[in-house]
């Protein structure tokens, strides 16, 4: 009788050790979803790349992406200089203040296809890093260079490259005007070198840095004295209508 309940006992035993099994490959099978009858590899997940190396592309817009008064308006003065280069007459208009006269008239095409041709020549010969000054508020932007001496025998010059900016209500820029080299150059003839300096650099200071000559402002020059209107060469917006005397100058 003993005998027997042991057995009974051994196989209730075996019985619920197989019942656990089960249940336990049960559960594995359940969370493996994997197909098993694929007689393609599987590949290996790719190594996810450092976010810091992905460089997007944007067409018209360098890297990297900025905001910046200074990146904005370069990268909007190269979308002008891409539509002279195409001669883009009307991609032209959207981007500046005015075209010049001789762009308005269609009998003068060919005219303002080769003054497009110089602009881009000009413009495209310019280099970012060089604009080292930026004067900007909400209604215009200024890029300048520092100013630069060149001479030779006869003559000495002080000039700087320039573009000038101006800004609807909405914020948008529109270019107004460009110079790769504006300034003033004086014959040396048998002045010093110190009265030589003194010269160009009255000709050429911008002390209230609103992008036209204090010379000019004053209206110091003979050629200029009878349509001239002066304006304050220490106060960047001398009647106070929020755009600068340079700007408005060229917007006149």
């Amino acid at each position: 009788m003993e005998n027997k309940n042991n057995k009974n006992i051994y196989l209730a035993t075996v019985g619920l050790l197989v019942v656990i099994a089960f249940v336990l490959l049960s559960g594995a099978f359940k969370y493996d979803s994997s197909p098993i009858a694929s007689s393609t590899p599987i590949a290996e997940s790719p190594t996810k790349p450092d976010i810091n190396q992905v460089k997007p592309e944007f067409p018209g817009q360098t890297l990297p992406l900025s905001n910046a008064p200074k990146d904005l308006a370069w990268d909007f003065f190269q979308k002008y200089l891409a539509y002279n280069k195409n001669h883009n007459l009307e991609g032209v208009k959207s981007v500046v203040y005015k075209v010049a006269p001789v762009c308005d008239d269609p009998k003068t095409l060919i005219d303002c296809e080769a003054r497009m041709g110089s602009a881009y020549s000009y413009g495209s010969a310019l280099i970012k890093e060089d604009f080292v000054n930026v004067w900007e508020d909400g209604k215009q932007i200024i890029l300048a260079t520092d100013y630069k001496i060149q001479q030779d025998e006869t003559a000495i010059g002080r000039n700087r490259a320039i573009i000038y900016f101006i800004k609807d209500e909405a914020g948008n820029l529109k270019l107004l005007s460009f110079s790769p080299r504006k300034g003033a150059f004086t014959s040396k003839g048998t002045a010093s070198e110190e009265e030589l300096n003194a010269r160009i650099i009255l000709y050429t200071e911008d002390k209230d840095e609103d992008g036209l000559e204090d010379y000019i402002e004053e209206c110091i020059p003979t050629e200029i004295k009878d349509t001239c209107v002066p304006t304050d060469p220490k106060l960047r917006d001398t009647d106070g209508d929020g755009l600068w005397d340079g700007i408005e100058a060229l917007m006149q």
